[in-house]
C-alpha cells in the first residue's frame, strides 16, 4: 500500500516536474522507478528514504497511481 507520503509526492513534485507536454504517465514512472533501482544498488553510497523503499515495494501501484494522477491533472487542465 503507498503511503500518502508518496501519494503527495507524486501530485505535488513528480508529475509537476516530469508533465512537459512529451512525456506519458508510464514513461514518467518507468524512469522514476529506473532511477530508484539505480541508487538501491549503492546503498553503499546512499540510504534510501521510507518513500523510495515504499515505491519500489509497491511498484504496480505506484505506476497505477501516477497514471491516474496524471489523468486527473490533463482532465483539470482541459476543464479550464
Amino acid at each position: 500500500m503507498l503511503l500518502q507520503e508518496t501519494k503527495d509526492y507524486v501530485e505535488d513534485v513528480l508529475l509537476p516536474d516530469y508533465m512537459n507536454g512529451f512525456n506519458s504517465a508510464n514513461f514518467i514512472a518507468s524512469c522514476f522507478l529506473s532511477d530508484l533501482d539505480e541508487l538501491s544498488m549503492h546503498e553503499d553510497l546512499c540510504s534510501l528514504t521510507d518513500m523510495s523503499k515504499n515505491i519500489l515495494k509497491n511498484r504496480k501501484e505506484f505506476t497505477d497511481y501516477v497514471v491516474k494522477a496524471f489523468q486527473d491533472v490533463e482532465a483539470d487542465n482541459g476543464s479550464d
